[in-house]
C-alpha cells in the first residue's frame, strides 16, 4: 500500500469553480487589507517613531 503523491492527486482533480459568496469573501478581504495598509501607512507618516 503506497501513500498516493499529493502532485499527482491534484493533477486528477477537477477544476470547480469559486461560488458567488467564496469571491465575496476574497473581495472582503482583499479590501480590508488593503484599507488598513493605507491607515497604518498614514498613521506612521503622521506619527514618526523617534527612539
Amino acid at each position: 500500500m503506497s501513500n498516493p503523491n499529493i502532485a499527482d492527486e491534484m493533477r486528477k482533480a477537477e477544476v470547480e469553480p469559486l461560488l458567488p459568496i467564496e469571491k465575496k469573501l476574497i473581495a472582503w478581504s482583499l479590501g480590508i487589507g488593503i484599507t488598513l495598509l493605507v491607515v497604518l501607512a498614514v498613521i506612521t507618516r503622521l506619527y514618526p517613531v523617534t527612539l
